[in-house]
């Protein structure tokens, strides 16, 4: 964790002391799925998630990203006799590599990006509503513990000023580390970006 703090601190350093120049980024997704449900109450899936980033242009066209994500998924299942909810909370923080195909100055910049994410919290909350007898409702708890894990990105950049612009973008990483045959996330996410 030290380590991170003093990679802060060097990104947000005086910029006069580096060679290039800093993004600071803020982006989102969201989505509501509505699921078939045999009740009058709806069925559904829900999943939110926030990144703020800052990366280092070390070269016109490659730079080193860390960004923090918060994000909550949750799926509410309603019947007759018994509710169920799932929520799943988790904290990732990443180390990207980025590579932009053109300079950025330009007014529409592709780039891919690659390198890797903490879990640095993954908890999934189950609630079980027993509508029958609510005596038998129970909720419990899982932490799933920290794990360090591959992350893929590619997206594209809209210059709207010579300092702000739009930002798209999809990201993957795995749910777990690689050792344990895990599966790929996948988000989109819209934004906008500063250029200091």
């Amino acid at each position: 964790m030290r380590s991170i703090y003093i990679f802060i601190l060097f990104l947000l350093g005086p910029v006069s002391l580096q060679a290039g120049y800093y993004e600071l980024g803020f982006s989102g997704n969201y989505r509501k799925l509505y699921l078939p449900s045999d009740t009058t109450r709806e069925s559904f899936d829900a999943t939110v998630a926030y990144t703020a980033s800052v990366a280092y242009y070390f070269a016109e066209m490659a730079a080193l990203e860390l960004n923090y994500t918060n994000g909550q998924s949750e799926r509410y299942v309603p019947s007759p006799n018994t509710d169920s909810r799932t929520v799943y909370d988790f904290t990732l923080v990443g180390l990207d590599l980025i590579f932009s195909f053109a300079k950025r100055n330009e007014a529409f910049v592709p780039y891919i990006k690659a390198g890797v994410a903490y879990f640095a919290n993954k908890d999934i909350t189950y609630e079980f509503v027993d509508n029958i007898n609510p005596l038998n409702s129970r909720t419990a708890k899982v932490n799933l513990g920290s794990a360090v894990v591959p992350s893929l990105g590619l997206g594209m950049r809209f210059r709207l000023t010579e300092t702000l612009a739009l930002k798209l973008g999809l990201e993957a990483w795995t749910s777990d580390s690689i050792e344990r045959d895990p599966r790929w996330d996948i988000a989109g996410r819209a934004g906008i970006s500063w250029f200091l």
